[in-house]
């Protein structure tokens, strides 16, 4: 990658070998100064690199040769190093010459590759002690094409040098050099091959084989669209990462750009979303002027190989043009020779609306629990309003709850249990909010500080009779709970009558596995119905299974004839397609798809329940089977994308998005397989770091989440299977 910055207080090229002038004193380039902003005073750049890398560009070279710019209050055509002798003692009264240049100190090389400023102004050496310092100001253009022979700026990397030179002893022949480098890029980054691109849902999808050459020179893709009429594709456009000689000083200059054929992703029904007409076209003057107005798309992805236009209207053609830029905010572009056209397709949400499903979501967990007109709901409104409301952390607090336990609302929609479930859970948090309403936030810490030191002064004097009653329960239980038998690798031999096996291994308290299976949420069964191949909107619309990865964390609360608690677990499961082409004949099994646009579905399953796991015939006879059952609440969250990305929204209903979550009863029967046996070395090294067991394990997984049933939840449970791997510990 080219990393363009400047070199500041490079090291002097000088004659002398201590780098001083004859009276002892020396020469320092100190300061960079710019007309940064288009100011008319120099000013230091507001930002390094980033001020050098759009100030020593194309288009800055362009605007700073003579009688180019047709601004006439364009400032920026030039820059200046502040120029310092320190030490001097005796003025010493040489001329000093401004020389721009690479090799300036060559005598041969100077005439070929440098040119003498004459605007500088500095008459000798001695004068800039009396002035402490100079600036003479220099042509960007003369710095970035310093050579006498070149007429116009060319497109090239250059790190461009300053120098002051001085014939110190008066001989005719100069014999001291000090140089400053500034890099400078003027050539625009590799523009990407094999155009592909389609008309989308508002938008135009566009993809590209990576270009080659310098490809990490490329910082930004940014595309400009035009209507037929000529007008700007978008009225909300990004800020233009380029920079053009006719945007910077109003040089009459239009760019470069050059056609590109596009390849088209038709869709099923031939429509391939284009007006159909490819070869040279007329471009509106906004295109060819890079106008800003027109941007219509960017990334910031320097490696991206595709790019989606928003924010456009479905049944214009548009004329797109799409440019790769630099830091530097030099270009490169060209412009497609088929016009794209937006066109409306139908996502999976919008999809499953219009087969009739009622599925919706979105409510408030406090209204839905306590009842919308309830005054215990009254009372937690006011302290939402008129106490969290009044700071800042409070209304933070408002945020989190509606972005978390909020959504929880359409959970305990019409169901009287989960009401009742749901508000003794709340209990708590009910009990703080009021307390706090009430007595303020002080008043609040106050009471728990006083309830927190009552505890301690409790606890210290019941210490020793918790202590005493502790030790008598581990006597009186300790015979109740089986242990596990000494791991099949222990060399048991020498055991004496006293150390039991059962001391070989700690209690089990924990379980972990991860497990991975087929699942399809069960969508198109609640909903009933198909079209003539007999497929649902979500098998229609992304096919089959897929692969769900999940976690399970189980916590033993007692261990005696097997091992009894409660567990946590946790996946993922997503599926992406190609929307249906609007109006597309929903019956048709090869139904038309829009290659520009996609649509997905997401679910995080969440899992709380019940553990049962038979290890007795392990823990006392060594058969490494480990039959259980699980059984408990599921809570599955589920979300849905339109093609832009965000939530898909019902057709009928703006506010139905298309994200909710849905309660019911999950449970499992398994059997793991407890595989000490086969790798007795490794097991060994686990069982002394912590681990008691580790195996493999599969199980029979059903999953009845729909809302318990109710219509206005989507039914995204599953019978399926998974495997995996765990550890006890």
């Amino acid at each position: 990658m080219r990393l363009l910055v400047l070199a500041v207080l490079t090291s002097a090229s000088v004659a002398h070998a201590d780098g001083t002038l004859p009276d002892g004193s020396t020469l320092k380039w100190n300061r960079l100064f710019l007309h940064e902003g288009n100011s008319t005073d120099l000013v230091q750049p507001a930002k390094t690199p980033d001020s050098l890398w759009h100030y020593f560009n194309l288009a800055h070279c362009v605007c700073a040769q003579t009688g180019a710019a047709t601004n006439t209050d364009y400032k920026e055509q030039t820059f200046a190093y502040e120029l310092l002798l320190q030490g001097a003692v005796t003025p010493l009264h040489r001329p000093l010459e401004i020389w721009v240049g690479a090799s300036c100190d060559d005598t041969i090389m100077r005439p070929m590759n440098c040119h003498k400023i004459d605007s500088a102004g500095i008459a000798d050496i001695g004068s800039i002690a009396t002035t402490n310092g100079v600036t003479p100001e220099l042509s960007v253009f003369d710095l970035m094409t310093p050579e006498p022979m070149n007429e116009g700026c060319e497109q090239r990397v250059l790190s461009a040098n300053e120098w002051a030179i001085a014939d110190t002893d008066g001989d005719g022949t100069p014999d001291y050099f000090l140089s400053q480098s500034v890099d400078t890029d003027s050539l625009p980054p590799p523009l990407p091959t094999t155009f592909t691109a389609s008309g989308a849902e508002n938008g135009i999808e566009i993809s590209w084989t990576a270009a080659t050459g310098d490809v990490a020179d490329i910082a930004y893709y940014q595309a400009l669209c035009a209507t037929d009429l000529g007008d700007p594709g978008r009225t909300d456009p990004p800020a233009p990462r380029y920079v053009t000689p006719r945007l910077l000083c109003g040089a009459a200059l239009d760019a470069k750009l050059a056609p590109s054929d596009i390849t088209t992703a038709t869709p099923a029904d031939g429509d391939a979303g284009t007006d159909g007409d490819a070869g040279e076209i007329a471009l509106p003057m906004g295109l060819s002027q890079l106008d800003p107005a027109y941007i219509c798309g960017e990334s910031a992805d320097a490696t991206a190989t595709s790019l989606r236009l928003e924010n456009l209207k479905n049944g214009v053609p548009y004329t797109v043009v799409l440019l790769a830029i630099d830091k530097f905010g030099n270009s490169q572009g060209t412009y497609f020779t088929s016009k794209l056209t937006p066109q409306p397709v139908t996502d999976f949400w919008e999809d499953l609306q219009n087969h009739g499903s009622k599925v919706e979501g979105g409510f408030c967990l406090i209204a839905e629990t306590y009842g919308d007109g309830n005054p215990l709901t009254n009372v937690l409104r006011n302290f939402r309003d008129h106490t969290l409301a009044d700071t800042a952390f409070g209304r933070w607090l408002t945020d989190v709850y509606y972005a978390t336990l909020g959504k929880l609302g359409a959970v305990v929609h019409g169901h009287l249990v989960l009401r009742v479930v749901s508000g003794i859970l709340l209990l708590p948090l009910v009990v703080v909010a009021l307390l706090w309403h009430a007595l303020t936030l002080p008043g609040l810490l106050v009471l728990v500080s006083l309830f927190v030191l009552r505890r301690r002064i409790m606890r210290s004097r019941m210490a020793q009779r918790a202590a005493a009653v502790a030790t008598l329960l581990v006597v009186l239980l300790a015979s109740t709970h089986a242990h596990a038998q000494s791991p099949y690798w222990e060399d048991q031999t020498g055991l004496d009558a006293d150390h039991s096996l059962a001391d070989e291994v700690g209690e089990v308290k924990w379980h972990a596995g991860v497990r991975v299976g087929p699942y399809t949420p069960q969508i198109d069964a609640q909903n009933g119905m198909t079209n003539s191949a007999g497929q649902g909107p979500y098998k229609a619309m992304f096919g089959g299974y897929s692969i769900m990865p999940m976690l399970d964390v189980d916590r033993f609360l007692w261990t005696g004839v097997g091992q009894l608690g409660f567990g946590l677990s946790v996946g993922y499961m997503g599926k992406t397609a190609h929307a249906f082409v609007d109006g597309s004949d929903p019956n048709d099994p090869n139904r038309a798809r829009s290659p520009g646009d996609t649509t997905s579905f997401r679910l995080i399953p969440i899992q709380l329940t019940a553990v049962y796991r038979f290890s007795w015939l392990d823990d006392e006879y060594g058969i490494p089977l480990v039959p259980y059952a699980r059984a408990g609440l599921g809570y599955y969250v589920w979300w849905s994308s339109a093609p832009s990305g965000s939530s898909s929204v019902d057709p009928m209903d703006p506010n139905n998005k298309a994200r909710g979550a849905s309660a019911g009863l999950v449970g499992s029967i398994g059997l793991q397989i407890r595989a000490e046996r086969i790798d007795a070395e490794a097991a060994r090294s686990m069982a002394q770091s912590g681990l008691q067991h580790a195996g493999f394990y599969g199980e029979l997984n059903l999953g009845w989440v729909d809302g318990f049933g109710k219509a206005t939840k989507l039914d995204v449970g599953d019978t399926t299977w998974f495997a995996g791997v765990d550890f006890e510990f």
